[in-house]
């Protein structure tokens, strides 16, 4: 036997509506004929009372009574209530709560049915949960890779399984996040016969699979769709906006994405962006990751390098143009790295880099 539910301090935030019916007002009707004691014992058990609902041995001990007593009262009165199926108010918060699960295809995580209908009211939200108790026609789908979630049609549940299992596959085989047209176009080469709404509705209630803050499906375990910490955090923004970032820039986007409870400190960012080498430094305060090509090493490391790949002479434009790669800098921090002649030689306006034994190279 379930309780209710607590909602989050600031109410829902996604998905919140007006509500179409009075749920906590059907269920307070449906329990106005039973014993007193019973009805304050349903209430206090399934938060009709107050948002929290209480615990079997709290009930127990506020009646004197031990907790399988306070089970075993429960279970009777939801039995009791189930019998009013047909009653006008049974029937009509029964239907309501169906009507949204079809409205999704046959399956809706519990989470989002209650924000649906609820509208933010936690006394709505814990009665949700005391009529579904009581319904003969909802039930509850217990499964490892699928969210808690209600059905009206157990035959829905294999369906979703069968989605998740191509979704995963496609997911490991691309080895990155897919976007929802992307996904769709993946499961329908398979699966014809589903359309796009109905893929994401049973995507929406897997357990391994989720969508992130940016909209794009991944599997759940990948740092990209939850990120933990600060690190994560930073390179989700890297690798949703796919372009070098100054720090203080990465901070802002972290906090409006969401991607963390608190606000991001730009310290912080700044100091993981320096002692992680997945990150590396290209310009003032300017990060891009590593494993897009960049590497780390001041503008002389980065000019020495140039020269030792291209084993020729460079004239200016082409040295901007082969930092430019790899750097943001001005052409004047360029140049005067360029005049450290011990390092770097100029020959007819050209430039390259001393060798070892120190020979100045030659164009070939």
């Amino acid at each position: 036997m379930e309780g209710g539910i607590q909602l989050q301090k600031n109410g829902i935030t996604q998905r919140k509506q007006e509500k179409n019916y009075d749920f906590f007002a059907a269920a307070s009707e449906l329990l106005a004929d039973l014993p007193q004691r019973s009805q304050e014992i349903v209430k206090k058990r399934f938060g009709l009372f107050q948002a929290k609902p209480q615990t079997l041995e709290k009930i127990g001990t506020d009646y004197g009574i031990t907790r399988e007593r306070i089970r075993q009262i429960i279970t009777d009165v939801v039995k009791k209530i189930s019998l009013k199926r047909n009653e006008p108010g049974f029937k009509k918060a029964e239907d309501e709560i169906i009507f949204t699960i079809e409205a999704n295809n046959g399956i809706i995580k519990k989470s989002e049915i209650i924000e649906i209908l609820s509208a933010g009211d936690y006394r709505e939200a814990n009665a949700l949960i005391f009529l579904y108790e009581c319904s003969s026609k909802i039930f509850a789908v217990e499964e490892e890779s699928i969210h808690e979630s209600w059905v009206v049609n157990k035959k829905k549940i294999e369906k979703v399984k069968e989605v998740a299992l191509m979704a995963q596959e496609i997911l490991k085989k691309e080895k990155k996040l897919l976007t929802d047209k992307e996904i769709i176009k993946a499961i329908a080469g398979s699966r014809q016969d589903l359309p796009g709404e109905e893929i994401l509705n049973y995507l929406k209630v897997l357990s391994g699979i989720e969508k992130n803050k940016f909209g794009k499906w991944g599997m759940a375990d990948w740092a990209e769709i939850n990120p933990k910490g600060t690190r994560e955090r930073i390179y989700a923004i890297f690798k949703e906006k796919k372009t070098p970032l100054h720090f203080t820039q990465i901070a802002k986007l972290i906090d409006e994405y969401g991607l963390s409870k608190r606000k991001a400190h730009i310290q912080t960012i700044h100091n993981e962006l320096i002692k992680n080498d997945r990150f590396v430094l290209i310009g003032r305060g300017i990060y891009a990751l590593k494993e897009w090509g960049y590497y780390a090493g001041t503008i002389r490391d980065v000019l020495e390098r140039i020269f030792r790949k291209n084993k020729k002479f460079l004239s200016k434009e082409e040295i901007f143009r082969e930092v430019s790669k790899v750097r943001q800098v001005k052409k004047a921090t360029v140049l005067i790295n360029l005049s450290n002649d011990k390092l770097f030689v100029k020959q007819n306006n050209l430039y390259s880099v001393r060798t070892d034994s120190h020979r100045i190279l030659r164009n070939v």
